[in-house]
């Protein structure tokens, strides 16, 4: 099959090049006319049910991306966003978020989980649900801009060794970046203080000693729509 992926085709060409290669990565081109939009059409299904979750990893989320990410979680094919940007999103961002997709700030944010790395390894987008996770690895375009684009895809249960290999380096990745945002009636979450026992040492010193946690994820259903 011609691993070229052409966004009026993209759901069965990418559809039927994961499938045809379940659990083992694969390699395709577009011409840089699949958009975030067009992968996020052609791929959903794959996952499986409801509930599920988008993880995305890009520089900026643009007004174009916000778009069709609002309107899959208004629609509730969306359950649960991981999102992973540069630089931390302003309120500003994340109301303009909250009102395409009808709610407000504060039930968004228990939608999302938020990540910041101003040098991002790779831009990714990923849906896990009830049938597994499928990812794909490459530039993730808001608007046509041609230009030859290579990318990496998988699909498989979520517990797949093929499909760990990428999620679980990415979610570490993520988890080590997180960042949580203040509304007027939740304040910003300080990191949990690291409990210390003191010790008397020679000179009066004292040798702090600590503890760490961890973190948790979940989603869902579409053809394309409106």
């Amino acid at each position: 099959m011609n691993n070229i992926i052409e966004p009026c085709c993209a759901e069965r060409q990418l559809g039927y090049l994961l499938r045809e290669n379940r659990a083992h990565a694969v390699a395709f081109q577009t011409n840089g006319d699949v958009t975030l939009e067009h992968f996020m059409k052609a791929v959903m299904l794959l996952s499986g049910d409801r509930s599920r979750t988008l993880t995305l990893s890009v520089p900026v989320l643009t007004g174009g991306m916000m778009r069709p990410v609002a309107r899959f979680m208004r629609l509730e094919w969306v359950a649960k966003l991981r999102l992973m940007t540069t630089d931390p999103l302003p309120v500003e961002i994340l109301q303009q978020l909250a009102a395409k997709i009808g709610i407000d700030t504060e039930a968004l944010l228990q939608r999302i989980e938020l990540a910041a790395d101003a040098s991002i390894p790779d831009e990714l987008m990923a849906f896990s649900g009830t049938d597994g996770t499928v990812v794909i690895q490459g530039r993730i375009y808001d608007a046509v801009t041609p230009r030859l684009s290579l990318y990496a895809g998988i699909f498989g249960k979520t517990e797949g060794l093929g499909v760990r290999t990428v999620m679980d380096a990415w979610g570490a990745h993520f988890r080590a970046r997180r960042y949580e945002v203040a509304t007027e009636s939740q304040p910003t979450k300080q990191p949990k203080k690291k409990r210390t026992t003191r010790k008397n040492i020679k000179n009066n010193e004292t040798k702090p000693m600590e503890a760490v946690a961890g973190a948790p994820q979940s989603e869902e259903e579409t053809q394309g729509a409106e």
